[in-house]
């Protein structure tokens, strides 16, 4: 190793770095710095073309032999892949049948199902092709991951150059598949994983789904997370210079809040470019705002509901098995989350008990649950012409907002006697809200209290606050009307007054 080293810094790409870093691999595949020092020799060397095939050649071989002891070596099929990138004439249906042999060997090889899917781009094999041949192995064993895996990726590209109908044929026949393959073997975690992504929404393009304007500000909700390039606000039917910013301070992003600087009074026509489609908005009670339909029927709503009537049974059969619940969670969320509210929250709380492992991750579905239900009794209530800017998610045992950028539109948000403790940072989709209550929610810490621009009016009673600092962040932050902070230890600090005063001598405090 330490001759290796010298050349490589004395610049000496001879044969004998290659013979020394050979030996070298074939008893450790796994230095990567040796194959490192491989390719810099093969960059570095002026061979002419025949000697460059056969020294290619031999370094094909050579990670052949370094497979042999370590299939799964990063390094080995890292170099494999760089060989055959800079090959003149690769042979890649070697290389297929090469994939093929390791596969049949460990079927769960996913180093090598990854350059496989490497090879079959370059050999210009179609993705239904490929298809195929994970649907073989899917079949000779159902509990082969990485082939559902390699299935889901494969069908993303099919999905590319489908029509939604396509689409949802092609994942009713697998929904089919992959309930034959549940049933097999009901502990086997591969199948009901993929069951979850066909679950998951597959669109073509983003749609608006709300937006609001009022005075200089706009929020726009998007279905699919995209970047601001792709949207663009029309006023008078001249586009607008606009300010934006997403909530989390991404490129991408659901939720943008954007300003801008023409005058309220003098809009008569307001439209939201997004993709190329354009989204009307219409104007009532000094706003202009759009909104989606947002419950539409599944489009294999009979399907769904007899896989969970299936699902269902297999509980009975196996009360214990939590795929099988919360499968059944997800697919009444899918079919109607309103008509089963009941029952996904009853099913949620006997996963509590099965899985005390997960017990968070179920509180979490638990709260995201909660707030989808009362977003929808919020949105049954309002008016076709209407936003409601207040919300009351209080005492409901709340863990996360769940990143619900629904939220985001609105000004009054309660959320009173919650466990949002370790969920501050997830306040920044509220950056319309100027009235915010968090007492009661057992907060030790304000340091993930993110930055809300517009918020006035803020109370923490209630709570564990001790920190003086984190206070006075907060104010220099905010340009608070009133901070109640009654019921917090930091009330016993003498100076607590003092230094609200000092920061902010206009804003009303209360501790007392």
């Amino acid at each position: 190793m330490s001759i290796v080293f010298q050349k490589r810094n004395d610049k000496i790409y001879d044969d004998e770095l290659m013979m020394m870093t050979e030996r070298l691999l074939l008893e450790h595949p796994e230095i990567y710095t040796l194959w490192n020092i491989r390719r810099e020799t093969f960059i570095n060397n002026n061979w002419n073309e025949e000697l460059l095939k056969q020294f290619y050649q031999s370094e094909l071989m050579l990670t052949e032999n370094c497979l042999k002891q370590n299939p799964k070596s990063y390094c080995t099929w890292y170099q494999r892949k760089w060989i055959m990138d800079h090959m003149n004439k690769p042979d890649w249906k070697r290389e297929l049948m090469l994939c093929t042999k390791y596969l049949d060997f460990d079927e769960r090889n996913f180093h090598c199902w990854n350059y496989r899917e490497f090879v079959v781009q370059k050999a210009g094999i179609s993705s239904e092709e490929e298809f195929k041949f994970s649907t073989s192995k899917i079949l000779n064993n159902f509990s082969n991951y990485s082939s559902w895996h390699y299935r889901s990726r494969l069908l993303s590209k099919i999905f590319d150059n489908c029509n939604q109908q396509d689409i949802n044929e092609k994942k009713k026949d697998e929904l089919e598949l992959v309930m034959n393959a549940t049933f097999t073997d009901p502990n086997d975690t591969s199948a009901w994983f993929y069951q979850r992504w066909l679950l998951s929404t597959h669109k073509f393009s983003p749609t608006l789904s709300q937006a609001l304007l009022k005075d200089n500000n706009v929020i726009l909700f998007i279905d699919q997370s995209i970047s601001i390039e792709s949207i663009c606000l029309q006023i008078n039917n001249e586009n607008e210079n606009v300010l934006w910013k997403s909530w989390q301070n991404t490129k991408f992003s659901k939720l943008w809040f954007g300003k801008f600087k023409k005058q309220f009074n003098e809009i008569t026509e307001v439209k939201v470019d997004v993709e190329g489609h354009f989204y009307p908005l219409y104007y009532f009670n000094q706003k202009w705002m759009f909104k989606e339909n947002k419950f539409k029927p599944h489009y294999n709503e009979d399907q769904l509901l007899a896989q969970l009537l299936n699902y269902k049974q297999l509980v009975e059969l196996e009360p214990s098995n939590k795929w099988a619940l919360l499968t059944s969670v997800h697919l009444m969320k899918k079919i109607n989350f309103i008509k089963f509210n009941d029952d996904i929250l009853t099913s949620l709380n006997t996963l509590l008990n099965i899985d005390p492992l997960r017990f968070n991750y179920y509180r979490d579905l638990q709260s995201k649950c909660i707030i989808e239900y009362k977003l929808y009794e919020l949105w049954n209530s309002e008016g076709d012409q209407e936003i409601k800017s207040e919300i009351d998610l209080s005492k409901l045992n709340l863990t996360t907002l769940n990143s619900n950028e629904h939220l985001g539109f609105f000004e009054e948000v309660n959320l009173d006697a919650n466990f949002l403790s370790n969920s501050l940072y997830q306040l920044s989709c509220l950056q319309n809200c100027k009235k915010l209550s968090l007492s009661n929610n057992q907060l030790e810490s304000l340091k993930k209290f993110p930055m809300l621009q517009n918020l006035e009016v803020l109370s923490l009673r209630n709570n564990k606050l001790r920190n003086l600092e984190e206070i006075s962040q907060l104010l220099k932050k905010h340009k608070l009307k009133s901070l109640d902070l009654r019921e917090n230890p930091i009330c016993d600090i003498a100076e607590l007054q003092s230094t609200v005063m000092e920061i902010d001598p206009t804003s009303k405090l209360y501790i007392e």
